[in-house]
């Protein structure tokens, strides 16, 4: 091989290098950003009931401040650190499968309005508790590790707990609301025919105390 053909070589592997790094780091930063609460309830109009809903629910706040947004918990993978490249691979098709079910329902049309999404979300809920389900509710367990549950104040919410630590659960069975609220959300669609404004779920949360 020629001296050219050698510096040739060497400047189109570092070209590759610097460019598999910029496409790399572009798509973490676009994969955080499509992750964001804000970003996941704000571009469709059929996520205002789900937002409302989340924003009342017991995740959104909480006694120590820290919120537990869209993707904690229905990202595959997003509570679990440090994260391998299997399982980062695993996040994004993750996140195209759950992005393409409400991207399809906007531009079909199915979730258009608050009634359609009313009556759509039985089938969503269960879709999403089944997937949650088959990976045994990885990421509630994350975020939240039964093995080191402790309250002095309450003893059995650790013991009762503990029995699940290596065992098959469902979480929402007993934390029905622990994502997701949606009594006032329905109400409202009800009374108004209308989308609740996700701005207000707090306010109206405090004035129905």
């Amino acid at each position: 091989m020629s001296q050219a053909s050698k510096w040739g070589t060497f400047w189109l592997l570092v070209i590759g290098v610097v460019v598999g790094i910029l496409l790399t780091a572009a798509t973490v930063g676009v994969v955080q950003w499509a992750g964001t609460d804000k970003f996941c309830t704000g571009w469709c109009h059929s996520m205002d009931g789900v937002t409302y809903a989340w924003k009342q629910g017991q995740h959104a706040r909480t006694p120590s401040g820290y919120t537990a947004g869209c993707s904690d918990c229905h990202l595959l993978n997003e509570t679990n650190r440090p994260l391998t490249p299997v399982a980062y691979v695993e996040l994004l098709f993750a996140k195209a499968k759950a992005g393409s079910i409400s991207g399809f329902g906007e531009l079909r049309g199915t979730l258009n309005t608050p009634q359609m999404w009313l009556e759509k979300r039985a089938e969503l809920s269960k879709r999403v508790v089944d997937t949650m389900t088959g990976n045994n509710f990885r990421n509630c367990r994350g975020c939240h590790n039964l093995a080191e549950m402790y309250d002095a104040k309450k003893p059995m919410v650790a013991a009762m707990h503990k029995g699940f630590i290596d065992k098959p659960t469902n979480c929402v069975m007993c934390h029905k609301i622990a994502g997701h609220n949606y009594k006032q959300a329905d109400e409202i669609i009800k009374e108004t025919g209308k989308w609740p404004v996700p701005a207000k779920a707090w306010e109206t949360a405090e004035a129905k105390k």
